[in-house]
């Protein structure tokens, strides 16, 4: 790679090229992909490529009218909504950034004899700098250096001019420099530097989508499974009741036999193709198994683990399920090593009024720990049939809207999504950091897009149909409700220590505000139609 790209990158100017494959369960917020607006995006991290570049610093038009003469392109919009900006910088806008190159490295390389007088707070400025032969500052701080110092001055000089060709439509964040950083230093190829030609890049960017409803958004009508009633909360509640007596339980060593159904074990567990080779994701040390509790989905696991004891390894050969979750391994055998590292039996508490505190905090007696539970169970299936609502409704909105989908929005929605895979991955415990890690690989990232990619569009989908709503319905933010909006969220993050950025907050505190109107205007208007909960097997 040419090292001046490795400059760029630290400095954080620009980035290799990101992939357009990236990821969430929809299940985790009802209105995600409302919340995200394309047009207000979190900086996401610097990834590396050889491709294109990413801008994520831009600096402000200079005041130089030398800027004003270059000359840009617009290209129709592609598919992915994407526009592309050819940029022609002429000669002399290049001889100024190289001038402002040299300034930027004499001062970097503070060569003996050639430095500015340092001023009382130990600063020196670059003005009372001397400059050094051009031979000698090149060796100083290197070719590459320097060059990479040209291009980014001339970036910085021309960029926000040509962004101005699509400054009305371009989503926030979205665009990319398409030009290498090799190709740029070409028009830097005369002695010592200097500019030798014009220096031609490529800018693409995501546009917004035009949307055409399918459908009259004015009589919208959806169906929604309710995630419960009266009497699955009885049961739920008395399942929630029997995992805190297990919480409750006084944890024995078993030295004596295997492992049995109802034990809590320590495992280590891997898994192999038929060739020997390990399948990614499967390796985990140091597991905490709970068979009382423990969903474990793959058929026959733990007829296989039942017997084994402490210390004790045993492989055996297990087929994955054609509807595995992972399409890799779906339908295929493999071979599984698994070792108990430990093993635990559980001695279950006395069921007395005098643990009725420690089963619900605040309850007096064993039948008021289980009311209160019950009232919890409750409240959360009424939280949970309000999400289940919401996503019926913009999923009724995101089904009557036509629209391409940018290519930003579906990569930065891919990036999301795979990250929150990951995290809740590791939360629930089914991995170690170590698996984690290893799965967090582009390769694998491109097999949960390509598994999720529908999940994905509906999502963004979402998104674009909610803005859209917004602006036809014209809905309007009061400066009242951003400033109490603001306020809050600027109070939870001092609250949390975290530091934030005023103009992104306010950013984000609109987003809200515009995903709450829209939300409460489909509730209000499109009709829903319950359907009964799901038919499930008592506790």
């Amino acid at each position: 790679m040419f090292a001046s790209e490795n400059a760029l990158l630290k400095r954080g100017f620009v980035v290799a090229a990101q992939n357009t494959s990236s990821s969430s369960s929809r299940r985790t917020n009802a209105v995600q992909g409302v919340k995200r607006h394309p047009r207000r995006r979190q900086s996401r991290k610097n990834e590396r490529s050889s491709k294109t570049l990413v801008v994520t610093n831009m600096a402000k038009p200079p005041s130089n009218s030398a800027v004003s003469n270059i000359r840009v392109e617009k290209s129709e919009v592609k598919p992915g909504c994407v526009v592309e900006l050819s940029v022609a910088v002429p000669m002399d806008v290049l001889a100024i950034s190289y001038e402002n190159a040299i300034d930027e490295a004499v001062a970097q390389a503070e060569i003996p004899g050639f430095e500015a007088p340092k001023k009382k707070d130990g600063s020196r400025k670059k003005s009372d700098t001397k400059r050094p032969p051009m031979n000698m500052l090149l060796k100083a701080v290197g070719k590459d250096t320097f060059l990479q110092l040209c291009i980014e001055d001339t970036l910085q000089n021309t960029l926000p001019q040509a962004m101005q060709f699509v400054a009305k439509e371009a989503i926030q964040d979205s665009e990319t420099i398409a030009t290498t950083p090799r190709q740029l230093a070409e028009a830097f190829g005369g002695p010592e530097c200097t500019p030798s030609k014009e220096l031609e890049y490529v800018i693409k960017i995501c546009v917004q989508p035009t949307v055409q409803w399918t459908k009259n958004i004015d009589s919208l009508e959806a169906t929604y499974v309710s995630p419960g009633n009266d009497e699955t909360d009885k049961r739920d509640a008395e399942t929630l009741f029997e995992n805190r007596l297990r919480d409750l339980a006084t944890m024995r060593v078993i030295a004596d036999r295997g492992l049995e159904e109802g034990d809590v074990a320590v495992i280590d567990i891997n898994a192999m193709d038929t060739s020997g080779n390990s399948l990614p994701g499967i390796e985990t040390k140091d597991f905490r198994l709970d068979t009382a509790t423990t969903d474990l989905k793959l058929p026959g696991l733990m007829e296989q683990i039942v017997g084994i004891k402490t210390g004790e390894e045993k492989d055996f050969n297990l087929s994955f399920p054609e509807d595995w979750s992972v399409k890799s391994v779906a339908g295929k055998t493999a071979m599984f090593t698994v070792k108990v590292n430990e093993l635990f039996s559980r001695e279950m508490p006395t069921l007395s009024d005098d643990i009725a505190e420690d089963i619900f905090t605040g309850s007096k007696t064993v039948d008021e720990a289980k009311a209160q539970i019950l009232e919890a169970q409750k409240m959360s299936r009424e939280v949970e049939e309000k999400i289940v609502k919401d996503e019926a409704v913009l999923d009724a909105l995101a089904a009557a809207c036509s629209c391409e989908i940018p290519e930003s929005v579906l990569r930065e929605q891919s990036e999301n999504m795979f990250g929150e895979h990951l995290t809740q991955m590791q939360m629930e415990g089914k991995m170690s950091m170590k698996a984690i890690q290893a799965l967090a690989s582009e390769k694998n990232m491109n097999k949960f897009v390509t598994e999720r990619a529908e999940e994905i569009k509906l999502i963004c989908r979402r998104t674009i149909a909610c803005e859209a709503l917004f602006t036809e319905k014209n809905m309007v933010i009061t400066q009242g409700e951003l400033s109490d909006e603001l306020k809050n969220q600027v109070k939870d993050l001092e609250a949390q220590g975290i530091e934030y950025d005023e103009e992104r907050m306010i950013q984000n505190a609109r987003a809200a505000l515009e995903a709450a109107k829209t939300i409460q205007w489909l509730r209000d208007n499109v009709k829903l139609t319950e359907l009964p909960p799901l038919e499930r097997s008592s506790a």
